[in-house]
């Protein structure tokens, strides 16, 4: 009975390891401030989640301009493009272009279910783009993909003790500029 018990035991630890703190990332439009915002989605809640060095890679329409962006960190470290974190078109994927913005990780408020924006972003013109979104990973181009520069853009999302909490992206079918203010009344008329 004791073993029984025992391995029980053991099975609900190893479980309960398995529930593993995740995060959800997410771009959006602020028609408002006029910028595009990054956002975490926990499925916990930590007053001071250690966020660690991490990278959030932004893929946009390739007529966007061949610029860096201009970044503006908010939460979870002083997050930056690098020109050298950056693809232009590649021959793996004509219609997109690449920019892997980093972190250097610095503590961060959580709240499980809720979103906590990053950084936010804008193009060199100042311009919104339709179709902007995330990275996603195992389905966008590889490192060694053909104009990838063997350069990763995989997001990940280090906790601080060198793990990946990174789990996927939601609403992520692109951005958009466009918000109808117009009910169907009106369209009537």
């Amino acid at each position: 009975m004791k073993k029984v018990f025992l391995i029980a035991i053991l099975g609900l630890i190893a479980m309960t390891s398995f529930a593993q703190n995740k995060i959800d990332l997410t771009v959006k439009w602020n028609t408002s401030l006029s910028r595009y915002e990054v956002y975490a989605k926990p499925n916990f809640t930590d007053p001071s989640f250690t966020w660690g060095q991490s990278q959030i890679t932004v893929v946009v329409p390739a007529t966007a301009p061949d610029n860096t962006l201009s970044i503006t960190s908010v939460n979870a470290g002083g997050w930056s493009a690098l020109a050298n974190n950056v693809v232009y078109a590649p021959a793996s994927d004509l219609n997109h272009d690449f920019h892997a913005v980093q972190s250097s990780g610095q503590p961060v408020a959580l709240t499980a279910n809720s979103e906590t924006l990053l950084y936010s972003f804008t193009f060199s013109d100042g311009q919104c783009r339709d179709g902007v979104r995330l990275f996603v990973n195992g389905s966008d181009p590889s490192s060694s993909a053909s104009g990838m520069n063997l350069s990763d853009f995989s997001n990940t999302i280090d906790n601080g003790a060198l793990k990946d909490v990174y789990n996927v992206n939601y609403s992520n079918s692109g951005t958009s500029c466009f918000t109808c203010n117009i009910t169907a009344p009106e369209l009537i008329k």
